[in-house]
């Protein structure tokens, strides 16, 4: 991952817990979260970009894997990413 121009690791549990929290209502919500975050971890490695990826990258993927299994997580996901909210992911 790419981050202020230097690279950092992408670290897949600090996705999960994002996904997580935005999962939070489901009653499966443990179970969809580490599904969707595999979901964005083989589409990051699908981009041209990789194996450097920015950060704006993972949370566009990630939202729209959510955006398509629940559109309230989706919703909560773009509410604590300011960067999706301009764009209109």
């Amino acid at each position: 991952m790419v981050d202020s121009g230097r690279p950092t690791p992408f670290i897949s549990d600090m996705l999960f817990t994002e996904v997580l929290l935005a999962l939070q209502d489901r009653k499966d919500c443990y179970l969809a979260a580490r599904e969707v975050t595999s979901t964005v971890i083989r589409e990051l490695l699908k981009l041209p970009t990789s194996p450097k990826i920015d950060p704006k990258q993972i949370s566009q993927a990630t939202s729209k894997v959510l955006r398509r299994l629940d559109k309230r997580a989706h919703l909560r996901y773009v509410a604590e990413h300011p960067s999706l909210q301009e764009s209109r992911v």
